[in-house]
């Protein structure tokens, strides 16, 4: 009966320790992201603040754009060269018989 309890234990104490450190990560990564937006060494706290605050306002007005206006919700994929992509043939090093 005692080994139940103990187990039930330590699996309750390791659910908690996982799901404290996923928190614990996401707000490092956060913070991380925020501190290299840093400008003014003086005052960190206050440019941190502004970062945050400039991304969320210019998220927000990104909705209320024209569909054709590249902004961060509607942006270019990273490796998109603008070439058009026959998607229904096959390449021509198939198309060989034999």
């Amino acid at each position: 009966m005692f080994f139940y309890f103990l187990i039930d234990n330590f699996l309750l104490i390791l659910y908690i320790y996982i799901y404290i450190y996923i928190y614990i990560y996401i707000y490092t990564c956060t913070c991380s992201i925020l501190k290299k937006k840093v400008k003014n060494k003086a005052h960190v706290e206050t440019s941190i603040c502004e970062a945050y605050i400039i991304k969320e306002i210019s998220t927000f007005i990104s909705y209320y754009f024209e569909p054709h206006l590249r902004t961060r919700i509607n942006r270019v994929p990273r490796h998109d060269d603008g070439g058009e992509v026959p998607s229904s043939e096959n390449l021509s090093i198939f198309s060989n018989p034999g």
